[in-house]
């Protein structure tokens, strides 16, 4: 049988071990003076109420604080000083969001202490980002970067607090920002907030049969994301899918189909070819845990690609046995990785759902509603709702009706959703 990423993984885990992994943490002292910096700024900024205050170091003065949504720990830092030096430059056009996205992420990180934070508050700052968002004239560069650092932390508490609206947030930043695409991609301080946008978009578009706005070039994907890791290269390839997912529901035509048929079957050649890029840089750059996540990560979303390229091709009731195949290997390296490192994988949630349809046993169905907590986004308890229902409908209706594809059900993950003007 073929080794899984795991088991590589786990054989560079050991090497690391013997000495040749350095340590990415940064030190409690470096942490603790960054957060009385932080604190001593925000101090000096007069109309900032104190639990606008309270929000923000929560925020920005926490090295824990976001490790739910970026994939490894290595990059919470660089996260939050992103987060910081975008709102030191443009405080007036970021405050909102950015106090939404602390009251969101403190709601779900700190039960303890959720009491004190106001939902209701929580929602008035994503109101405002909102309307800050629409009226932001984007004409250079610079406009671009605020653009998706205001869209980013936007879409992140809606996403976390509301459950819908995170397409259209997406769309909106990513379509008036497309006249700086090539400097976005090389910036940066705009590059991870663009691919956060580009990767909640796309997911979005793979189960509503949709076109996202962006197709990225592999020129631009020789590093390790922070939400992605090892697998945004396969992102055109998840492009490609939705388009061809979107011209199979508009297309009737014999010729057409059979050049779409050559299309997919190109696609899956490639993504089964495919293999991360950076395999023999990890040890130098990420702790023994973060690389087996890493790893991971990069095959299922291999395997969701290949599962969804071969969906597009056979309904239920076709094929199923290679369909099992692919989904079992999905969870089976979800399982594994979860074993090694004793932490559920972040950012992993289209590769389960997409695994998760094709479960046929009632008690392994049971099981993966349990597992939907681990392995959909933590930090978005509504869309973990969501996927349940989601989950249970599509299997009813499979069991009903076995020869139909799921991108054709009436019912809808709201893993990215519907933003109206009244929200």
């Amino acid at each position: 049988m073929r080794a899984s990423f795991c088991q590589w993984s786990l054989y560079k885990v050991q090497q690391a071990r013997l000495g040749l992994l350095n340590g990415t943490s940064s030190s409690s002292a470096t942490i603790e003076n960054g957060a009385l910096e932080i604190g001593a700024w925000l101090d000096d900024i007069r109309d900032l109420l104190p639990e606008e205050k309270e929000l923000l170091m929560f925020l920005l003065g926490r090295s824990d604080t976001l490790e739910l949504y970026v994939v490894s720990p290595v990059f919470r830092d660089a996260e939050q000083q992103s987060l910081l030096a975008s709102l030191r430059s443009a405080l007036p056009v970021l405050k909102d969001a950015y106090l939404a996205c602390a009251g969101s992420l403190k709601l779900l990180h700190r039960p303890d202490i959720a009491m004190g934070v106001d939902k209701s508050a929580t929602l008035r700052h994503a109101s405002s980002a909102m309307e800050t968002l629409r009226s932001l004239s984007v004409e250079n560069l610079k406009d671009a970067v605020l653009c998706l650092t205001l869209g980013k932390a936007l879409a992140l508490s809606v996403y976390t607090t509301v459950g819908s609206g995170v397409a259209d947030i997406c769309y909106h930043c990513l379509r008036i920002t497309s006249p700086f695409v090539n400097s976005l991609t090389s910036c940066a301080d705009a590059e991870p907030w663009w691919s956060f946008l580009v990767m909640f978009e796309t997911m979005d578009c793979v189960v509503h049969r949709r076109i996202p706005t962006v197709r990225i070039q592999l020129r631009d994907l020789e590093r390790v994301d922070r939400y992605l890791g090892l697998c945004l290269p396969l992102l055109p390839y998840y492009y490609d899918l939705c388009v061809m997912s979107h011209s199979l529901v508009y297309t009737a035509d014999a010729s057409y189909l059979v050049r779409i048929e050559e299309k997919l079957s190109d696609i899956h050649a490639a993504v089964e070819a495919w293999q991360p890029s950076h395999q023999g840089h990890l040890i130098e750059q990420f702790q023994s845990a973060d690389i087996v996540d890493l790893l991971a990560q990069a095959r299922v979303y291999r395997l969701a690609a290949l599962l969804v390229s071969h969906r597009l091709r056979f309904t239920f009731g076709q094929q199923d046995i290679q369909a099992d195949i692919w989904s079992k290997e999905i969870m089976m390296e979800l399982k594994l990785a979860q074993r090694i490192t004793k932490r559920p994988m972040q950012c992993v949630t289209l590769p389960y759902i997409v695994a998760a349809i094709e479960i046929r046993d009632p008690s392994t169905r049971v099981e993966a509603l349990q597992a939907v907590e681990d392995y959909v986004d933590r930090f978005a308890p509504l869309v973990q709702k969501a996927v349940k229902t989601f989950l249970s409908r599509v299997w009813h209706e499979r069991d009903l009706h076995p020869a139909y594809y799921w991108f054709d059900s009436v019912y809808k993950p709201c893993v990215v959703l519907h933003y109206t003007d009244a929200a």
